[in-house]
This record gives structure tokens, sequence and C-alpha cells, in this order.
């Protein structure tokens, strides 16, 4: 039996796994999406519409995986799962079994479906002509909810690191409550102490320093890392990509730089909206400390979004009236400005075409024209012989 074929056998038929298995999950044939660990698509189950994220390269090599290996990695699945399924918090994505989705022999990941993300809402596509409008209230809305989420998992015995957060993994409902999702991959941190594990997993944009390392080492605070590069996108909404580690100065000598500098395009953003000493300032400065043992705790982080939210800022809409349909309608607009732009563009060429076309009967005419006097000139001549 194929590697594949055998580690899919083993998924389907082992005992820890089966009571996750959704036999009456179907593809609907839509695909929601695709993250670092694989695609989304949508799955109807009975009563529910879901979201299935296929997991690719979840076996290394599986051709040449002995069977114990693929037993382990069975085993470790598995485990993931039963994790998961323990994990009932308001603030992360719910996870609701396993199916196997048509053409696949791996299985899939079947999570409630939420309708948007961070990430959509701050930078959607097509780009809009201008920044979709965000009020600070949602955005420190949506920041306390992913603390919270954050809070539970790292309170967790032992603690559980997400160790890819990131503003696409933060989902919004209708009511714009936020959760995190992709806890698939999440690592249980053995006891409350560092652990050496694989290289982080995440897009670099979000990691830490430690985690970019080959044998990364690293703790709870990678999350807290995280949190503090979504507060940068999301107050900025600008992608906080970050500048060079290290520079070369006029004299020739390499420059390091810290991850806040790193980010300090972006920070100016943020710190252009609040007063001097504000807590989200506050919270993303200490966030994005290089040194692990120097970045707060998520209790911490918390105590500074309640700060926050007990400041009123001047023109700021209550969230619980901000619904996902207005912030959609702002983004409807900004396409509809882009079709008309394209329809002007086109109504513009049409001009040129007509303005062509005319030019083209004009040339027409004066050839007849020409012809005309060429056919009298000669008749003209022949009479004159």
């Amino acid at each position: 039996m194929a590697a594949q074929s055998l580690a899919a056998s083993f998924l389907r038929d082992h005992p820890r796994l089966r009571p996750f298995l959704l036999s009456s999950a179907r593809a609907t044939g839509r695909t929601i999406g695709s993250g670092s660990y694989g695609s989304v698509e949508e799955v109807a189950i009975p009563g529910a519409v879901c979201a299935a994220k296929k997991i690719h390269d979840f076996f290394q090599d599986p051709r040449q995986m002995p069977r114990e290996g693929i037993e382990k990695a069975a085993d470790e699945f598995a485990r993931e799962c039963q994790l998961m399924s323990t994990l009932r918090h308001p603030h992360i994505v719910q996870f609701l079994g396993v199916c196997f989705l048509p053409g696949s022999r791996m299985p899939a990941l079947v999570m409630e479906k939420l309708a948007t993300s961070l990430h959509d809402i701050l930078d959607p596509e097509p780009p809009p002509l201008t920044k979709p409008f965000v009020p600070v209230s949602l955005k420190r809305s949506v920041l306390h909810d992913v603390a919270r989420g954050l809070s539970f998992l790292h309170s967790h015995s032992p603690p559980i690191i997400h160790r890819d957060l990131s503003a696409r993994n933060v989902l919004l409902n209708e009511g714009m409550v936020a959760k995190i999702a992709d806890l698939g991959m999440a690592r249980i941190l053995p006891g409350l102490r560092a652990s050496t594990m694989t290289k982080a997993p995440g897009a670099s944009v979000y990691m830490p320093p430690e985690a970019l390392e080959d044998e990364s080492r690293y703790d709870v605070t990678i999350d807290i890392f995280s949190l503090g590069v979504v507060a940068i996108f999301a107050l900025s909404q600008t992608f906080p990509k970050p500048l060079a580690a290290a520079y070369m100065d006029d004299s020739g000598r390499m420059v390091g730089r810290t991850e806040l500098e790193r980010r300090g395009n972006y920070m100016r953003e943020v710190t252009g909206q609040f007063r001097e000493g504000h807590p989200l300032v506050r919270m993303i400065q200490r966030c994005l400390k290089n040194r692990m043992r120097e970045r707060p705790t998520i209790q911490q982080v918390m105590g500074w979004l309640e700060e926050a939210r007990a400041e009123v800022e001047d023109g700021e809409y209550d969230v619980n009236k901000l619904s996902l349909v207005q912030l959609l309608q702002s983004r409807n607009l900004n396409i509809q400005q882009q079709r008309q732009q394209i329809d002007q563009q086109q109504q513009q060429i049409g001009q040129k075409d007509g303005e062509i076309c005319t030019i083209r009967e004009q040339i027409q005419l004066l050839q007849v024209q020409n012809e005309s006097l060429q056919s009298e000139n000669a008749a003209l001549k022949q009479s004159q012989k």
C-alpha cells in the first residue's frame, strides 16, 4: 500500500480520531481561502455550513516514511484533534470534527464558518481607492477579543502556544466578535518553561527574532509579539512589513535595528492618533520588545486594553452599533467608484473609437472623390485627343 494511502487508512480508522469523523460532511465546491497550512473549503453538515481546512504536507516525505513513522504522525494528528475538541471559548473558532474531502486522502479539520477576517477588513481585495473606514472602537474591541482568546490558551495547563497569530486568522462574525483560528498546528508547551521546538511556521512579518532561528527557543511570548504586530496593522491600517534587521552606517559598520525600529514608519501612524503615553501605544511598545523576558504577559496586555476601552476617543462609534453590513457597504462603495472609473475610461475609449471611425469615413470619401477626379481627368485628356 502506498504510504499516503496507508497514512490515510490509519487516520480514517484511528480509534482516537473516529469520534471526530463527520461522515455526513459534503463539500459544496467553494474554496473559501488558503493559509500557511493548507486551503480552506466550504462544507455542509446537517444544520450548518462550515469551513474545512485541508492540511497539506502533514506527513513529511510520506513515500519514504516507515510504518511506525506514519503511526506516530497519525497519533499526533489524533492528539491535536482531541486537544482542539476541548477548547471551548467565545473567542476561539470552534473545532467541529474532521472529514475527508473528494480527491484528498488526508483529513480536513472542520471548523465553524465566520463572515470575514481582520485582514480582509483592513486591507480588502480589490484594493479600494481610499482606506476603508474602520473606527478605533472596533479595532480596540477586536484586539480585546484576541487577547481574551490568547489568555484562554496561555492559561491552559500546560499552556498552548498558537505560533501563527496574524490578521488573517483573526476571524469575525456578523456581530463583529473576533475569534482566533488556525489552532490545528498549535503545540502544548511542556511545563511553564521555555521549550526548544522546530522553527516557528508563522509569517515572518508577525514573528519575533527568536522564532526565525533554525532551532527556535520560545514560549508564550511569541504570541504576545504577534499580537503587537496585529495591533500595529489594525491601528495604522497598513500592512507592517518590517525594515531589514540591520543596516550599514556611513562608516561602513553594520548597525542592528530593534523590532520596534523596524516597524517605525507604521508605529508613527499609530502614535499620531493618540496622546502621549496612551495605553495602546504602551502595549505595542512592550509587545515588540526583542527580548522575550521583557514582553508583557497576556494579563498585562488585557489591562492596557481595558484602560484604553475606558477612554472614549472623539468621534468614535459604538462598536455594538457598527454592523458588518456597514463595513461591506463601505467596501462596495469603493468597488462602485472603481467601476465608475472603468466606465468613464471605456466611454473615453468609445469616443475615440467614434472619432477614428469618422476620420476613416472622411478618408474613404476623399478616396472616392480622388478616384472620380482621376476618371474625369482621364476622360478630358481622351477628348482632347
